[in-house]
């Protein structure tokens, strides 16, 4: 016995609020940044690195450089002694544990690395200030 087939025919509008974009998110941003910031650094060019320092939004931790990206810069300056852009890192460190709450200034390997290029660059009272300072932070 054969039953016979039932076509319906169906028509279904959906509506979506989906957006496309081609915009980069700011998760996607950051992470960009940090590489960069770690590809400038490791190939010697601090000017560069400073800049993009410099220019990324200092509004909330989210958007902060990351640890590994700060101690590379950092290690950067101790191998070419470049005392103000190490200093100007730090300035920025600063800004960012003001203005957001995010202190990468806590962070030990941070600490160490800035003591040693103050150090290193033979301002040993300053690295001693920046030690006791960061401490109470």
């Amino acid at each position: 016995m054969m039953v016979p087939a039932i076509s319906l025919s169906t028509n279904l509008t959906v509506s979506t609020n989906i957006t496309a974009t081609s915009a980069p998110t700011t998760l996607h941003k950051h992470r960009l940044h940090n590489s960069t910031l770690k590809s400038l650094s490791k190939s010697g060019k601090l000017d560069e690195a400073l800049r993009l320092i410099e220019s990324w939004p200092s509004k909330s931790p989210a958007t902060a450089p990351d640890v590994e990206a700060c101690a590379l810069f950092l290690h950067s300056c101790i191998s070419r002694k470049a005392l103000e852009h190490g200093q100007r890192l730090y300035l920025q460190l600063l800004l960012y544990r003001d203005r957001c709450n995010h202190n990468l200034l806590n962070n030990p390997t941070l600490k160490g690395k800035l003591i040693t290029l103050f150090s290193v660059c033979g301002r040993v009272d300053e690295a001693r200030r920046v030690l006791r300072m960061v401490g109470r932070m």
